[in-house]
């Protein structure tokens, strides 16, 4: 890697790992460690203020999932800390009792003691609870959790990637979408199962995801993911729900690509995923105030989403992993400009150097729009699952240099 020399890239390499390991292990695994469970009725808060105190009891359960998994896999990754193990099943037996309806989908939100406050019960918020399942039955060798998880999976899956007509949870039309968001969910889960139990059905559905995104979805001519397409991968441009780019999914997707790319030595996933990341940022990024946009159209007609111009916490979170990784892989001095970039704007902007933890919303101009913490979107997932990301890769990338000298 032709970078600067090699004791520069060292160095520099050693206080990127400890700006990631004191971000998660010194502030946020802490922060949620003490202010998220909820000791009297079970489970977490997930609607916390700036200093941790809820201001609701009302419990998401794809957040409920989200948590579940992440200190599971804290556990099974770095440390197998009691505590961890203990905050995990915390989350995990509340979700268990209380998360899923009759039919096996899961309820949307609860209130403090498990009872259902919506009639949603949510796709997505089944592919958290099915990580969640997967990675605490690795945790605790439980066969019955894991045949459980095996089901939830099926389950799940064989509903990813049919006609929608409810393009990013909107209202439904009058048209057959193919989703992005489903493709991106059938990747999640199955490469967290792949990481688990090394079966050839999760491969086949990472491969199914990995050929739907870059054959549907990623128009490489015009450098542009778009969300919603037809079931053929036609573009559908003559309405706004056609026309949507959003950078941070279509990152997330990319750095996923990446991973598998690298592991099976797939070098075309490898480039297409860097081509979708430099194209999101290229296109997402705010010229003017900074930071990357939540929501675009591709011809910068206006979204529904009137959001679109704020800056969210986990964009940002998503496109340091993917660059960094982008980076490390293939040495480009393009992609490490725009990596430092991201790395600025994201640790000047998001951490709360008072009260802990990290913004998660922000005005176009780099201003938070609230203080609160957790709010049923936001919660103990992307941040420190990419702050883990990070950290392990560098660490993996300095011991392999070393190894090499």
């Amino acid at each position: 890697m032709t970078l600067e020399s090699e004791k520069d890239i060292a160095e520099n390499l050693h206080q990127l790992k400890e700006v990631y390991r004191e971000a998660l292990f010194d502030d946020l695994v802490p922060w949620w460690e003490t202010h998220s469970i909820d000791q009297n009725h079970g489970g977490y808060y997930t609607r916390l203020a700036q200093d941790g105190t809820p201001y609701s009891e009302d419990k998401d359960m794809w957040m409920t999932g989200r948590q579940v998994w992440m200190f599971s896999h804290l556990y099974n990754g770095v440390e197998k800390r009691e505590q961890w193990k203990n905050i995990a099943k915390h989350g995990l037996d509340f979700m268990l009792a209380n998360g899923f309806a009759e039919n096996g989908k899961m309820h949307f939100r609860l209130n403090s003691v498990g009872q259902p406050v919506s009639s949603v019960l949510s796709l997505y918020t089944e592919v958290f609870g099915a990580i969640a399942l997967a990675e605490y039955a690795a945790l605790s060798k439980d066969e019955d959790l894991k045949d459980r998880a095996f089901k939830m999976y099926d389950f799940l899956v064989s509903r990813l990637g049919q006609p929608s007509d409810t393009p990013m949870l909107g209202y439904p039309l009058n048209r057959q979408f193919h989703l992005h968001s489903h493709d991106m969910c059938r990747i999640t889960v199955a490469k967290v199962f792949k990481d688990i139990w090394p079966l050839k059905k999760f491969d086949e559905d990472i491969t199914l995801s990995i050929e739907s995104i870059l054959n549907r979805h990623w128009k490489p001519n015009e450098r542009y993911l778009l969300e919603n397409v037809g079931m053929d991968g036609s573009t559908m441009l003559d309405i706004p729900e056609g026309r949507l780019f959003h950078p941070g999914h279509a990152i997330e997707s990319a750095w996923m690509i990446m991973e598998i790319g690298i592991e099976r030595n797939e070098k075309n996933w490898i480039n297409e995923a860097v081509a979708i990341i430099l194209a999101s940022l290229e296109h997402g990024w705010d010229k003017e105030y900074g930071g990357i946009r939540y929501l675009t159209n591709i011809d910068w007609t206006p979204t529904h989403e009137l959001e679109a111009d704020l800056k969210l916490w986990w964009p940002h979170g998503e496109a340091l992993y993917a660059l960094l990784l982008a980076w490390l892989h293939t040495g480009r001095e393009d992609i490490k400009a725009w990596y430092q970039k991201v790395h600025q704007y994201t640790f000047a902007h998001f951490p709360d150097r008072e009260h802990g933890e990290w913004y998660g919303y922000l005005n176009r101009d780099g201003s938070p729009v609230w203080s609160t913490k957790a709010n049923g979107w936001k919660g103990f997932f992307h941040i420190p699952r990419i702050l883990f990301r990070c950290h392990q890769l560098l660490e993996n990338t300095i011991k392999s240099t070393a190894e090499n000298d």
